[in-house]
Formats: structure tokens, sequence, C-alpha cells
């Protein structure tokens, strides 16, 4: 009896996980290009700074990605910056409005331009 109530623990808790892991979650694609004479390691440089301010201001969960080209226009580039919810996507959007932000969209704006952007939802297929 006491082997079938740990297994069913730890069946439910296995679900219970597999739940958090397909949560919907929010990616906001900015298209950029990169300024001249600028590098993708500059751009990945002030990246990690940005990713470090959100971390530490707003939530451990975000995530960001620079996605180059492997063929192509190597000039070329997308941030994937991804977020757990619209709350926290929204509270990111709010704290870099901010004056304290200005420094790390200058460091961006050094490395390259954003023409665009987009934020989409992303649901798990089950």
């Amino acid at each position: 009896m006491l082997k079938i109530i740990s297994r069913s623990v730890v069946l439910m808790a296995a679900f219970g996980l597999s739940g958090v892991a397909v949560a919907d979650h929010y990616s906001e694609v900015w298209t950029c290009t990169l300024e001249d004479d600028k590098t993708v390691e500059d751009v990945q440089a002030v990246n990690t700074i940005w990713l470090a301010y959100v971390h530490a201001n707003i939530s451990e969960e975000i995530t960001s990605s620079v996605v180059t080209a492997v063929v192509g226009n190597l000039e070329d580039f997308v941030f994937v910056d991804t977020y757990p919810d619209l709350e926290t996507w929204a509270a990111t959007k709010s704290r870099l409005d901010s004056d304290e932000a200005d420094e790390i969209d200058e460091l961006f704006e050094d490395v390259s331009e954003c023409s665009k952007n987009r934020l989409y939802k992303s649901e798990t297929s089950k």
C-alpha cells in the first residue's frame, strides 16, 4: 500500500510540473540591423547588460536571445525576449520607460537599429 501511495505522489508531482513546463508564454521579437563597425558580439554584450537589469528589477523568468542568420544577410538579426505572462511583459515595458533604463537604450542604439517588433503568444499543442 505504501508503494502505491508513494508512486501516486510522484506521478501527481510529475503531472503538476509538466503543467508548468507547457504553460503559455509571450515572446517579443525585435527585427534589427547592426550599426556600422559593430559586431554581433557587441550586441550580445549589451543584451547581457539588459538581461541582468530585468532579472534584478523585474523577473528571473525573462529570457532573451540574439538570433542571427547562418546563411544570407549577416548584418540583420532578431532579439527574442520571452516572458512568462503579460503582466511581466507590461512591468518590463513600464520599467524600461524610466530614466533609470535610458543608459541601456543608448547602449542598444550604439550597436543596432531595430525597425520593428511584434509580441507573440505561444500556446503549446497537446
